[in-house]
């Protein structure tokens, strides 16, 4: 079947929406903060980079795996082997972890070390649902030991030729678009309004910006606060409902307070900041004291990445793709389908004739090839779950560097800390070094510059860089005039010391056998006083001589 050039129609599509998060905190305890989320309830299996897991078995008790993949680096597969008491909700996750790490461990070598080392987790579903639509999407948790961390919500979803236009307004803009009901875990939610309900609605007292103060105010923001938490416990008190999902069953609960309500805007963005708090509220810092407040988000950046597996037409060379469907590819990269003078596209990333990568600051697109006599349905080839991971770790590899980066500048900013300044000059004077050296692989190092470039945070560098160093001259200029202030009273000290001693040694026997007839204690307080002009006169001349010679 021929389609007109420019008008893609999707039948298979695969897509991780990506959210790379950077904490208020540079230092995470990994192990306490795995221990943190199981008992919360919200992950089940916790798997960290050098592939030891904790888990929950079916007694709720905390238990070890050792993971000990067999299979050299360059080879195509790893065997493991879990150990018989493995649950089987948790060999699946690990399955899941241990596919992504054989993909990062090709990207970067176990001797370079620029990524930090991290947890990965998977969290609890979600069920996006309209009158005639329901898409569960599967969230993850990618948290580094440096406060740096990525949620990611992936989307597997078959369709009868959709449109350019329904594909991009319904699935690339999916955050954009509403759905009546959203329907998440009541552990979450519960966590998320224990976060927010404290301190909301502070920002509803105000007029032009300016706070409203008053005994009235303080009542409303109460009474609102009351109703909120009574409609939340309200909520997460009724019976759940029941979602077989990827062959097991979870009980969600409807967005609190969303029930009946016709207006409200139930997005995938609300999903994030449910699970962004949630999570971040559990994260435990090295630096830890009990009166600490909790870990908070800093900043956030989120874009999809989209794998195009099939769709109507769809070539097996890059020259006829491109020909076929550039201005289509152009659309979805721009993320607007009304666009018909499209701009040129960027260059593919991809040195390879299976998938193109093109990418910007709004999208990871992968849009893949078919060679002749493959399947109408991507699933029957066995390689097309790894096909996509690898696409994921390559797309969490840019993100984890793109927010580093971020993150440092916007520490540079306002930092609260000398520690926090510290990571974030060192950070910004190593970014060129780090981007250099990420990969084993050349694409994927060109690849990565090249995005960083398009989402503007090279351009960052520079004055991040600058602002950080002006506040550590800052610092260093506050220190000095401490020190200089402190050695002044320390000059001062010892010179009624050295005075004290010249007098009682030198002078004071001198004035008594010259003058016999003066008290004692006249004789001392004289002999203080001629020592004291004495190391203030040779202290004089010593600073006048220093300044001549300078």
């Amino acid at each position: 079947m021929k389609t007109e050039p420019g008008n893609m129609r999707i039948q298979q599509v695969n897509c991780f929406y990506n959210y790379a998060i950077g904490l208020n905190v540079t230092k995470v305890d990994l192990l306490k903060t795995a221990k943190a989320l199981l008992e919360a309830g919200i992950v089940r299996t916790v798997c960290f980079s050098d592939l030891k897991a904790i888990y929950l078995d079916e007694y709720g008790e905390v238990q070890v795996e050792w993971l000990r993949p067999q299979g050299r680096r360059w080879e195509n597969s790893w065997t493991v082997q879990f150990s018989d008491s493995l649950p089987q909700y948790t060999a699946k996750d690990l399955a899941f972890c241990l596919e992504l790490a054989f993909h990062e461990r090709r990207i970067e070598g176990d001797e370079v070390g620029q990524v930090a080392p991290y947890l990965r987790a998977a969290l609890p579903p979600v069920v996006l649902e309209n009158e005639d639509l329901t898409l569960p999407v599967y969230p993850s948790l990618k948290l580094h030991a440096d406060g740096l961390m990525c949620i990611s919500f992936q989307l597997d979803t078959t369709w009868g030729d959709l449109s350019e236009e329904d594909f991009i307004s319904d699935v690339v803009n999916l955050f954009q678009r509403y759905f009546k009901s959203v329907w998440v875990k009541a552990a979450l939610q519960k966590i998320d309004g224990d976060l927010l309900l404290p301190d909301a609605y502070e920002s509803e007292m105000s007029i032009g910006g300016q706070r409203v103060f008053g005994r009235k105010a303080r009542k409303l923001v109460k009474k609102m606060r009351r109703t909120a938490r009574t409609a939340l416990d309200n909520s997460l008190v009724k019976e759940g409902r029941r979602f077989d999902l990827d062959g097991e069953p979870w009980i969600l609960h409807q967005i609190a307070g969303s029930e009946e309500q016709t207006e409200w805007e139930g997005t995938i963005d609300l999903c994030r900041s449910i699970y962004a708090n949630a999570v971040a509220s559990l994260v435990v810092s090295t630096s830890y004291r009990k009166n600490d407040d909790v870990v908070g988000v800093q900043l956030w950046q989120g874009r999809p990445s989209i794998s195009l597996m099939r769709f109507v037409g769809q070539p097996k060379s890059k020259d006829q793709l491109f020909d076929s469907y550039g201005q289509s590819i152009s659309r979805i990269l721009l993320r607007s389908a009304g666009v018909n003078d499209t701009p040129q596209l960027p260059p593919d990333l991809r040195l390879f004739n299976d998938y193109c990568l093109h990418g910007n600051r709004a999208i990871l697109l992968w849009t893949w090839l078919r060679p002749s006599g493959e399947s109408d349905n991507t699933w029957d080839n066995p390689n097309t779950r790894t096909r996509l991971l690898e696409n994921q770790a390559r797309a969490e590899h840019f993100e984890y560097h793109n927010i580093r980066i971020a993150r440092a500048c916007d520490i540079a900013e306002g930092p609260l800390t000398d520690e926090q300044l510290v990571y974030a000059y060192e950070t910004l004077a190593k970014a060129n070094s780090v981007i250099h050296k990420s990969s084993q692989a050349g694409e994927i190092t060109d690849a990565l510059e090249y995005l960083m470039t398009a989402a503007g945070t090279i351009g960052l560098i520079a004055s991040g860089k600058e602002q950080a160093r002006w506040y550590l001259d800052e610092r260093r200029y506050t220190a000095e005039k401490r020190r200089s202030r402190m050695d002044r009273w320390l000059t001062a000290v010892f010179g009624i010391v050295g005075a004290a001693g010249l007098a009682d040694l030198v002078l004071r026997p001198l004035l008594q056998a010259t003058y016999p007839g003066w008290a004692d204690w006249f004789a001392g307080l004289a002999a203080f006083a001629a020592a004291s002009f004495l190391i203030v006169l040779f202290a004089i001349s010593i600073s006048a001589f220093n300044k001549r010679c300078i």
